[in-house]
C-alpha cells in the first residue's frame, strides 16, 4: 500500500506543478491579449503603461477568479486522464459506452473554458463589443457584435476538442532528448503562441461566414429571452466583412483559447514525462518518518500507475547507456550479509515477467488474424532426413501392395463409428440438421458483416487487438534494450558473474518476441502497412540481440542448448538477419 501511494505522491507532485503553470499562464495570455487591443503606435509609452496597470488592478485579478476556477475543473479531469490505465476495447460500442461520460465531460468542460475567456477577454474591448444591450436607432437591442465573441469562445473550445480528445486520449510523448524544464517550456511557449495566430486564422474566417448565415437565429433567441429588438443591419454580410475590428478581436480570442488549451495540455506531459534516477536498492527506513523510497524494480512493477512504470522503463534504458552511471555497480553487487544477487534476481525477474506477459499477449492476438493463421511466415516443420524418407517410401508401398489405408485420426474414427451406429434414416437426418445448421451460421455471419453500421459498431476489427498492444509497446521497447545493454556491459563490469545465470532466459524471451513480430511483416494493421511502433519495436528488439550475440559471441554454446536457437543467434553473430 505504501508503494502505490509513494507512487501517487510522485505524481501528484508533477501535476500540482502543471496547475500552478496553467494558472500563471492565464495572466500571461490576458497580458498579451491587451497588449494586442490596445496597441497605438502614436502613444507606445502610455500604451504599455496603461495596459499593465490594467493587467494588475484589483478587478483584473477579480474579475479572471471564475476562469482560473474552470481551468482547475479541467486540469484535474486532465490529469486523472493522463494517471489512467489503459483499456482495451474490442468493438467500436464498447469504446463509445466507457468513454462517452469522460468525453461528455470533457466537452462541457472546454465550453466553460471558452465561454469564460471570451466573457472575461471581452469586459476590456470597446464599449461597443462589452455589452450584450447595444443602443441602435433610440431602443435597445442584442448586440450581435459581442454575441459574435462569445460564439468565437464556443466555437474554439469545440474546435480544439475535436482535435484533440474526441477520438484519442491524452498520452505521454518522452523526448529523444531531455532538456532542462524551463528551456521546454519557454520554447513550447513560443511555438504555441505562434502556430496559433497562424492554426485560427483561417476557422475564424469560416466561423464568420457561418455566422452571417446563423447569427440572425441566435440573436433573435437572445432578443426574446431578454426582451429586446434585434439589429438586422448589423447581422449582414456587408456588416460583419467589413468590421475588421471585430473580426481582429474573433481572431485574437480563437488563438488564445486554443493556444491556452494546447498549454494545459502540454504542461501535464512535460511534467509527468520528465526523468526520474530511480535508487536501486532501498535503504533501511528511519523510525518514524514514514517515507519509503521508490526502487527501480518498485517503478518498473507499478502497472497500477502508468505513468511510474513509464519513467522506470526509461530510467532502465538510460542507466543502461549511459557508462558514467554508478548505479550499475550497485545491480551487480552482492548482498550484505549473504553474498546473494538480489539487486538483479529482482531486476531481471521483472523486465522477463513484463516482457514474456507482452509477448504471450502478442501470439494471443496474432492467432486471430486471418492473414497469419491462412500463411504463415515461418514453417515449423523439421526437415526431413534420407532415413526417414525411405522409411515412408517402403511403408507406401507396403500399404499399395496389400491395399492398406492411411489411418485416420481417432477423431475421425469415433465420428465414423458413431455415424455407423445410426439408423439410415437417423443418419439422413442428422445430416440434414447439420446442413441447416451450418446455413444458418454462415447466413448469420454474413448477415452480420453486411447490415450497414452493424458490423461496424459490434464487430472487433481484425487485428485490432495487434494494433493496441503495437501501439502502447513503448515500455517494452525501452525495456528490452535496457535489460540488453545491462547484460552487454556484464562482460566487463560484473566481478561475480550474476548476469550469467539468467542470460538464458533473456535470450530465449528476446527470440520468442522477435518470432512473433517477423509475423506481421506482411500484416496489414489499421490501413497502414508498416506501423511505426511495430517498427520500432522490432528494430529494437533486432538491436538488442546483435549487442548481446556480438559480445558474447565465443560464448555462445555454453550459454544456449537449444540447438534452433543457437542456429538464430548465429545469424546475428555473422550479420546476416534481417
Amino acid at each position: 500500500m505504501s508503494l502505490i501511494v509513494e507512487c501517487k505522491k510522485l505524481c501528484l507532485r508533477r501535476c500540482m506543478l502543471a496547475l500552478s503553470y496553467s494558472i500563471a499562464m492565464q495572466y500571461l495570455l490576458l497580458g498579451f491579449f491587451l497588449f494586442f487591443v490596445n496597441f497605438h503606435v502614436l502613444h507606445p509609452l502610455n500604451w504599455i503603461s496603461g495596459t499593465i496597470s490594467v493587467l494588475f488592478s484589483f478587478y483584473t485579478w477579480f474579475s479572471i477568479l471564475p476562469l482560473i476556477g474552470s481551468v482547475v475543473l479541467y486540469t484535474i479531469l486532465l490529469g486523472k486522464s493522463f494517471l489512467a490505465v489503459k483499456r482495451y476495447y474490442p468493438t467500436r460500442f464498447q469504446w463509445f459506452i466507457y468513454t462517452a461520460p469522460r468525453k461528455a465531460l470533457f466537452f462541457t468542460l472546454h465550453l466553460l473554458v471558452g465561454y469564460l475567456t471570451a466573457w472575461l477577454y471581452t469586459s476590456f474591448l470597446h464599449v461597443d463589443y462589452r455589452n450584450i444591450v447595444c443602443e441602435c436607432f433610440g431602443t435597445k437591442c442584442i448586440n450581435s457584435r459581442y454575441l459574435f465573441l462569445i460564439c468565437v469562445g464556443f466555437f474554439a473550445a469545440c474546435l480544439h476538442f475535436t482535435r484533440e480528445n474526441l477520438h484519442t486520449d491524452p498520452e505521454l510523448e518522452f523526448p529523444i532528448i531531455q532538456e532542462l524544464m524551463l528551456i521546454r517550456i519557454r520554447s513550447l511557449i513560443y511555438r504555441t503562441l505562434y502556430n496559433s495566430l497562424l492554426k485560427s486564422f483561417t476557422p475564424t474566417i469560416c466561423f464568420a461566414l457561418a455566422y452571417w448565415l446563423i447569427g440572425g437565429i441566435i440573436n433573435r433567441y437572445f432578443a426574446v429571452v431578454f426582451a429586446l429588438d434585434v439589429d438586422e443591419t448589423a447581422l449582414s454580410f456587408i456588416s460583419i466583412a467589413v468590421n475588421l475590428r471585430l473580426l481582429f478581436y474573433g481572431w485574437i480570442l480563437a488563438a488564445q483559447i486554443l493556444s491556452n488549451m494546447h498549454l494545459m495540455h502540454c504542461f501535464f506531459a512535460i511534467h509527468l514525462s520528465e526523468e526520474v534516477a530511480f535508487i536501486i536498492e532501498r535503504k533501511p527506513v528511519l523510525c518514524g518518518t514514514g517515507i519509503e523510497e521508490i526502487t527501480l524494480v518498485d517503478a518498473l512493477n507499478s502497472s497500477f500507475v502508468p505513468v511510474v512504470q513509464n519513467l522506470g522503463a526509461r530510467d532502465l534504458y538510460n542507466l543502461s547507456s549511459n557508462k558514467m552511471d554508478a548505479r550499475r555497480k550497485e545491480i551487480f553487487a552482492l548482498s550484505v550479509p549473504g553474498a546473494h544477487p538480489y539487486n538483479w534476481n529482482q531486476l531481471s525477474s521483472q523486465c522477463l515477467s513484463l516482457i514474456n506477459a507482452f509477448t504471450d499477449e502478442l501470439a494471443a492476438s496474432l492467432k486471430k488474424i486471418s492473414v497469419v493463421k491462412t500463411a504463415p511466415l515461418f514453417s515449423t516443420i523439421k526437415p526431413t532426413t534420407a532415413t526417414e524418407a525411405a522409411e515412408k517410401i517402403l511403408l507406401r508401398q507396403y500399404n499399395e501392395t496389400y491395399g492398406i489405408r492411411r489411418m485416420m485420426t481417432e477423431t475421425s474414427q469415433e465420428n465414423t463409428e458413431t455415424v455407423k451406429k445410426m439408423s439410415p434414416a437417423c443418419k439422413r437426418i442428422h445430416d440434414q440438421v447439420e446442413k441447416i445448421k451450418k446455413q444458418i451460421e454462415q447466413t448469420l455471419r454474413a448477415a452480420f458483416r453486411t447490415i450497414p453500421g452493424l458490423y461496424y459498431m459490434f464487430g472487433e476489427p481484425e487485428g485490432a487487438k495487434t494494433a493496441y498492444l503495437l501501439s502502447n509497446s513503448e515500455t517494452i521497447l525501452w525495456i528490452v534494450q535496457g535489460l540488453a545493454s545491462v547484460c552487454t556491459a556484464s562482460l566487463t563490469e560484473d566481478k561475480y558473474g550474476v548476469v550469467q545465470v539468467t542470460l538464458p532466459q533473456v535470450i530465449k524471451s528476446l527470440l520468442t518476441l522477435k518470432t512473433e513480430l517477423d509475423k506481421l511483416n506482411n500484416v496489414n494493421l489499421n490501413g497502414k502497412k508498416m506501423d511505426r511502433n511495430f517498427i520500432a519495436l522490432k528494430n529494437g528488439v533486432k538491436r538488442s540481440l546483435y549487442n548481446i550475440c556480438t559480445v558474447f559471441s565465443d560464448y555462445l554454446r555454453e550459454i544456449v542448448d537449444n540447438p534452433e536457437d543457437l542456429r538464430k543467434l548465429q545469424c546475428y553473430v555473422h550479420y546476416v538477419e534481417t
